[in-house]
């Protein structure tokens, strides 16, 4: 079989396991192949020395360079499997680590179902970095509908992204580096020089990924807010929050850092719902276009192959 349609049925296949078996649950993440990654980083990060900027900047070089090469390595040298069934069942797997449609899905939902404000705090507490015990309602609420938005480039567009460019390495690859960025790539005293190869490596390979997102979010929506009004979003917000809160028609807000759609009512548990409905059909449409793109590119390689073959065949008659 040809490798452009071993690659459409790995992400369709993957993407049906997403939809529906999902993730491990949270009991058995830490047997989860992807925690793995972080865990390691963390090794390295106990062990690592402070003190001197320049030693730190090449350690912080060379550990996820290493943990690449552990992880996405051996996802590239799938390739040499002799038997398509097996590389496009054992690669659909692997390739279904490196993204969560559903676990996006979960997590919101659990902010959703929340009983009370302290349950909210704590669903919120699992998707967020920043501090939840001061937040109202409405606060908690925009927290999650910003980690969704967020997330729909970390967790599925860029790794579909670059699966579609560099196959299953290429997804593993963009992981392990995302990963490692949410590990160390923080401007603090001790991740300064530490983390700053992880968090600029993980910058530069969300640059095309997070504009596909938020254009997604705006393409796909039901709401007639197709297009976002040239100076509506403030400078340090992330693109795809923009699209979110002008989609949903939502104020998203985190306090101390920016506001976005203040023209909008502030975020209910409702608009927490629509904002997972928004990324889920934004994550399919893209899915879709992904298998649509490698069976055209399929299509297009063997029509060509055709003509050449007819063509040598004209010549030699």
């Amino acid at each position: 079989m040809n490798l452009l349609i071993d690659h459409a049925l790995i992400l369709l296949i993957a993407v049906l396991i997403d939809l529906t078996v999902g993730d491990p649950s949270e009991k058995r993440e830490r047997y989860y192949p992807i925690v793995w990654i972080s865990r390691l980083m963390y090794f390295f990060d106990r062990r690592t020395k402070r003190g001197d900027p320049g030693r730190e900047k090449l350690l912080g070089i060379l550990y996820p360079l290493l943990i690449l090469l552990l992880f996405a390595l051996p996802c590239f040298l799938l390739l040499f499997i002799p038997s398509d069934f097996l590389y496009i069942g054992i690669g659909a797997l692997i390739f279904k680590m490196t993204f969560t449609i559903s676990g996006l899905e979960r997590y919101g939902r659990a902010v959703v179902d929340a009983p009370a404000i302290e349950a909210k705090r704590a669903a919120v507490h699992k998707i967020v970095g920043r501090e939840v015990d001061g937040l109202d309602r409405e606060l908690l609420n925009s927290a999650a509908i910003e980690s969704v938005a967020e997330n729909l480039t970390d967790s599925v567009i860029s790794p579909l992204f670059y699966f579609l460019l560099f196959g299953i390495g290429g997804a593993m690859a963009y992981r392990v580096i995302n990963t490692l960025d949410a590990v160390v790539g923080y401007k603090t005293d001790r991740y300064l020089n530490f983390g700053w190869f992880s968090a600029r490596t993980d910058d530069l390979l969300n640059r095309i990924p997070v504009r596909i997102a938020a254009w997604l979010l705006l393409a796909t929506s039901r709401s007639p807010r197709r297009a976002m009004p040239r100076g509506e979003k403030p400078t340090n917000v992330p693109l795809t929050i923009a699209a979110m809160s002008h989609v949903v028609g939502v104020r998203l807000e985190k306090r101390g850092y920016y506001m976005v759609g203040e023209q909008y009512p502030a975020a209910t548990d409702e608009c927490v719902a629509a904002a997972i409905r928004v990324m889920i059909r934004a994550a399919l449409i893209f899915a879709a276009l992904g298998i649509g793109l490698l069976v055209l590119l399929y299509l297009f390689s063997l029509s060509r192959f055709t003509i050449l073959t007819a063509a040598s065949t004209a010549l030699l008659a």
